[in-house]
This record gives C-alpha cells, structure tokens and sequence, in this order.
C-alpha cells in the first residue's frame, strides 16, 4: 500500500483511517495477515461488514489486475527493475469522489508538503472526530464554511471559493458524483472542466488517483515532467509533450507507470 498524504495512518502492511459508512464516522482498519497468497484482514467500528469490505476494496484497489502490467514493464530496463522492486505496491484511492476533488484544488501550484499542511487544517477544522483521527470533513460541513473560516487554514481566496462551491453543488445535487465517477475518461474531463476551480491537470489528476484509472496520466505536471525527464530522458525536465511521448509505451499503464516511477524516486529520498 502507498500514499503520501499525512492521512490515513500507514504503517508498513496496516491502514488505518477515519471513514464515513452508512453516513457515520467510524475507523476502518485493513491488514495484510498473509503475503503468499496476499491475504488482507478488514474490519471497522461501523458494524455493517458489506459496506466495510467494500469500502476497503475501493481505497486498496483490490480490483487491479497488476500481472498484465508487470509483463509489459519487464523488457524494459528502467521500469523493469523498478516494478521487481517495489512488486505489488497499488496506490490507495480516496474515499470519496468529492474528497479526491478537494485534495486536487489544494493541490494546485503549490508544493505537496505545503497542500498537505493546509488540507490537515480543513480536516482537522471542519472533519468531526474519533479515536484520534479526523474524518474527512462533509460536503454539507465545507458549503457552510465561510471564506474567512477556509482562508484560515492556509487556503486561498480562489481556492476557499473553489472548494465551498464545489461542496455546495454536491451537498443540493447539482453535481452527481456518483454519475461522474461512471463516467468515461474524455466525458469526465470534459464534464469536470466546466466546473470552476477545475481544469485538464485537476481532470487527470483525479481520474488516476481518485478513481484509479492507470491509462491517465496530468502530463502537464511539474512533478512528472520532472520524473519522467529523470527516469525516461536525459535527466531534465521535459515538456508536456516529451512526456506523452516517452510514456506512450506504456499505455495502457501509463499513469501506473508514473506512479511507480514517482513511489521509486520517493521512496529513495
């Protein structure tokens, strides 16, 4: 399991996270008992065992088929070596769609460190809390916010106005969520787009991280323009289009392939 937020709570093969199910705060806990088969031991202080498993699942990505992956990066003698070694590492998907979209407009033109720092304080501030962890905060709970009371946390005025209006728009249902996330790739970025505080990199963003679709790929970040050139080109930095170009053999693994080269290079730091 990966993920470079400050939360969930990771601790080599245990996930630990303040989760809503059923509309309740709860922890969900997911343990990996056995590697060989991988075998993962899930349960949460919501009762209702069907939503916990499923829930735990989603956030795991137990549905990813890894094998097809590791079979097209074998012949390649970069991210070959890096598949061997970080062998059955998936990203963790967010809970939800919408807190997937937050973590995206924090996330914009600023370092990751800083994003994390401020998204913290919007958990922390409007998140309700249990077992010494924060729930992500509820639509309902970021649309009463007022701008001052965002701003606090280190968000900025557009990015305060973003977040509020897009909760606004979730909590009276004129954005469907669960209707985006069945969407197609191009729909969805299309669809997203039009939303103010969203653009192509928050679109991709979200499609691989939020909703784990490993074919998208934000080509247009700095952190991957960065990686990419790192691993896949002289060293530097490469446009937008060098690194639809040098990803292109992956496909249909290409946002997969950034994340592994991006978990590589993180975890050698």
């Amino acid at each position: 399991m990966a993920n470079f937020s400050p939360e969930p709570t990771i601790e080599t093969d245990v996930l630990r996270e303040a989760v809503r199910i059923d509309g309740k705060p709860c922890i969900l806990e997911a343990r990996q008992i056995k590697k060989t088969p991988a075998t993962i031991e899930v349960s949460s202080s919501s009762g209702n065992t069907t939503k916990t498993r499923e829930l735990a699942e989603w956030m795991l990505f137990i549905d990813l088929n890894l094998l097809p992956f590791y079979h097209m990066a074998k012949g390649h003698k970069i991210l070959g070596l890096i598949a061997k070694e970080l062998y059955g590492v998936r990203a963790l998907r967010t809970a939800s769609l919408f807190e997937m979209m937050v973590i995206a407009i924090t996330e914009q033109q600023i370092s990751l460190t800083a994003a994390y720092r401020i998204r913290d304080r919007v958990v922390q501030r409007f998140g309700e809390k249990i077992d010494g962890l924060s729930v992500f905060p509820t639509t309902e709970s970021l649309s009463k916010a007022s701008e001052r009371e965002l701003r606090s946390c280190g968000l900025s005025k557009r990015k305060a106005e973003y977040i509020r209006g897009t909760a606004q728009q979730v909590s009276d249902g004129s954005l469907d969520v669960d209707k985006l996330a069945t969407l197609s790739d191009d729909d969805f970025r299309e669809t997203l787009i039009k939303i103010r505080g969203f653009g192509p990199w928050s679109a991709n963003y979200i499609l691989v991280r939020g909703l784990g679709r490993v074919d998208c790929v934000p080509t247009d970040d700095l952190a991957v323009r960065s990686i990419v050139g790192k691993y896949l080109g002289d060293g530097k930095r490469m446009s937008e289009a060098q690194v639809l170009n040098a990803i292109e053999p992956f496909a249909p693994f290409r946002g997969l392939a950034v994340f592994y080269l991006l978990a590589h290079d993180r975890l050698s730091i």
